[in-house]
């Protein structure tokens, strides 16, 4: 169990610890010598050639080694660990942002029409309504439940657009409907709700993953959700059962314990 706690730290970590290993690399090797012939230069008011500089480095790169040096060599060694760890920290958050932008980068290419012309994709998703059943043509709650499987997939992700008011085949079917279901007719009624859903379901913390933009195509008005991906995993709750939902090519589905486990410890490492 230890060994394999371990193992994963280490790979969790890899960066890190590379970048702190060469940082205390350099310290040791280059920056202690490299300090003992800067004061030598310093202190030496003769004429020197770079013979002789070369020779001193030699030197001092020997003696930086010595015994009673080790303290110096200590600081140093200190330093470079220090500065090969901020290295492997700002490495690491510029590679995670990478991860975090990509998906919101890939829908900026495209405009509303092009993505509902596209139809679905890894990063685009479409709902008839938030709550309203076209086959029973009634309100249906249960329908918010379907939408919240979808945001939280694209927030387990790579992030994503979830469009709502457009059917599977790319239909305009508008929110006039949704708006009627609710206590305040509008897109600001329409908004709350959606506001208040994902912080019942995953946090107060996740609503600001979530932005909103309404368009109007074919006298209809859809809204799109862009969603950021979350940087923690979300679950939904559904039937006395937590939920772990993921964005895989088009769909969404629900992983497994032993599943969501794997995927997690996978997208820790980038």
């Amino acid at each position: 169990m230890r060994m394999a706690t371990a193992n994963f730290i280490i790979k969790n970590n890899k960066e890190l610890i590379l970048h702190s290993l060469f940082g205390l690399l350099i310290g040791y090797f280059f920056l202690h010598p490299v300090s003992m012939v800067i004061h030598w230069v310093e202190t030496n008011n003769s004429a020197f050639s770079w013979t002789e500089v070369e020779r001193v480095f030699y030197d001092s790169m020997v003696h930086s080694f010595s015994f009673h040096m080790m303290p110096m060599s200590l600081a140093f060694t200190t330093l470079g660990l220090l500065g090969g760890l901020g290295s492997g920290i700002y490495y690491k958050s510029i590679k995670k942002k990478k991860y975090l932008l990509y998906g919101r980068h890939q829908l900026l290419q495209q405009s509303i029409p092009s993505l509902i012309a596209n139809g679905k994709t890894e990063f685009v998703e479409f709902k008839p309504s938030l709550r309203h059943d076209y086959r029973q043509v009634k309100t249906d709650k249960n329908i918010e439940l379907v939408v919240l499987k979808e945001i939280a997939g694209f927030l387990n992700a790579k992030g994503g657009t979830l469009i709502i008011g457009v059917d599977d085949y790319g239909e305009i079917l508008g929110l006039a409907n949704d708006y009627w279901s609710l206590k305040k007719q509008n897109k600001d009624g329409f908004q709350e709700r959606i506001i208040l859903l994902v912080s019942n379901s995953f946090g107060k913390d996740i609503c600001s993953r979530i932005h909103f933009a309404f368009h109007t195509i074919q006298d209809r008005e859809i809204c799109a959700l862009y969603i950021d991906p979350s940087s923690r995993p979300v679950y939904l709750s559904e039937r006395n059962n937590t939920v772990f939902y993921l964005r895989a090519g088009n769909v969404t589905t629900p992983l497994t314990t032993s599943e969501t486990v794997k995927y997690l410890q996978t997208r820790r490492k980038i």
